[in-house]
């Protein structure tokens, strides 16, 4: 399908270029776009254009669509940087746009909560605004203490403490960033929250069943209506969109094929976190202690300056080699969904947490950083789907924790529990009331279309 003019309204998307980021927004776009919206994507170039049609796609410099170069892997300290530089080039990109579609002025504009330079553009230009926000409620509940507590509640307490307005958490599974650069800390999580909280309406890759305590209380610090629409994913009625910035290497379905149910424990730590030399090799010989069959990916960069397989042991290959597959970047969404898949061990960013749970897999939660502590709790102790691994990493604590997980009566609970979940998210997504957040969803942008034409009308 080619792209057509807007029936709905002309809606321009702001992702952040951040692997975990890209996909939920894309996401959106897909069924936005469904219901007769004209989608126009911001990005640095128009990687996407071949096999997503449907939208059309800006340029604005100061973007960056690669973790090369620009990001280090300190997000706080990349985010800093990519909003002081991208204010005046995203205004200059708006009014290239109204110039080239004057037939389709800009109903609204929907950034991530990260592109927080969005909010004082669109102030600028009178046209409303929307933020998604592509991790858990939860997630952003905890930030907000830690802002309302200035340097944080955990500072003096006992870690292993509950949070009382959290009561799951414990003050060791709050937020964790980078504090080294406190000013542009404080500077980042301040624009994010007060964006957030000023906006038109607040889209959130989550669902209510899934975080509805918090979403509750949450209501109540955000001015703005909520809309619950995850998994964006599924939503989207798009299935897999091929939007990996990395790529996927299809040939680990083949190889997945050949194993029985529930059999291979899939590893992968996602697209942004570093671990060590150690650590890898650790995860090596507890995956090979196990005894259990796996599908590890290890991307470029997950060990700094190496590919990562070039450091694994060749005894470690020699004991292996029946029962593993290593790809650089898998196809996550079909892998989880594979029969033979029974286990995930997983950092728990937000994308690879509900696509697990979609998938009724269960997971081995290891965080390291950012919203992964608040996820992996909520995985392991509010909806019970999954195991954290708390201690120092270790072989001899991983090979025992996967075969928990994989063989032992504790893990097979944990398995009907995972796939209740996915009933559940399931049954979520095909009632009413799911359905009921897009219909107001849409019902607010249709508002904003009215006023849209009264505006053209007294001009």
């Amino acid at each position: 399908m080619g792209i057509q003019r807007a029936n709905n309204g002309h809606l321009v998307l702001v992702p952040c270029p951040l692997q975990g980021h890209m996909n939920p927004m894309l996401h959106l776009a897909k069924l936005l776009h469904s219901k007769g919206f004209l989608i126009t994507i911001v990005v640095e170039t128009h990687a996407f254009s071949s096999h997503l049609s449907d939208f059309c796609f800006e340029s604005m410099d100061g973007l960056s669509n690669t973790l090369e170069g620009d990001f280090d892997g300190d997000v706080v300290s990349y985010l800093f940087k990519l909003n002081l530089k991208c204010k005046a080039p995203f205004l200059d990109c708006l009014t290239r746009l109204k110039l080239k579609n004057p037939q389709d002025p800009i109903l609204c504009i929907i950034h991530d909560s990260v592109m927080y330079f969005s909010v004082d553009v669109s102030r600028e230009l009178g046209i409303p605004r929307m933020v998604l926000r592509t991790s858990s409620a939860a997630n952003f509940y905890g930030l907000s203490l830690l802002r309302q507590n200035g340097a944080g509640p955990i500072r003096g307490r006992n870690l292993v403490e509950p949070v009382k307005e959290i009561p799951f958490l414990r003050f060791k599974d709050m937020p964790v960033f980078n504090r080294s650069a406190q000013e542009a800390t404080e500077k980042v999580f301040n624009s994010i929250e007060e964006g957030t909280k000023t906006a038109s309406a607040v889209i959130w890759n989550s669902l209510s069943c899934l975080e509805e305590s918090i979403f509750e209380t949450i209501k109540g610090e955000i001015g703005a209506p909520i809309f619950p629409l995850g998994p964006l994913n599924r939503r989207s009625c798009a299935g897999v969109l091929g939007c990996s910035l990395l790529t996927e290497e299809q040939r680990c379905l083949t190889w997945l094929d050949r194993n029985i149910p529930n059999s291979v424990i899939y590893v992968s730590l996602g697209s942004l976190i570093t671990i060590t030399e150690n650590e890898l090799i650790e995860i090596a010989w507890g995956l090979a202690n196990s005894g259990l069959s796996f599908l590890w990916a290890i991307r470029p960069g997950l060990v700094h300056g190496s590919n990562g397989v070039e450091l694994l042991p060749k005894e470690f290959g020699k004991m292996t080699r029946n029962r593993s597959c290593i790809v650089s970047w898998a196809p996550q969404q079909e892998v989880l969904a594979h029969k033979a898949t029974g286990g995930f061990l997983t950092h728990n960013g937000w994308n690879s947490t509900l696509e697990s749970i979609c998938a009724g897999v269960p997971m081995l939660c290891w965080p390291c950083v950012g919203d992964q502590k608040v996820n992996a709790r909520l995985v392991s102790h509010s909806w019970r789907v999954g195991i954290q691994l708390e201690a120092k990493l270790g072989r001899r604590m991983i090979g025992k924790s996967i075969r928990r997980l994989m063989v032992h009566k504790e893990g097979r609970e944990i398995r009907d529990r995972a796939l209740q979940l996915k009933e559940k998210v399931e049954l979520s997504l095909a009632d009413g009331a799911n359905s009921c957040e897009l219909i107001k969803l849409l019902s607010l942008f249709k508002s904003l279309k009215q006023m849209q034409r009264v505006q053209k009308f007294h001009s």
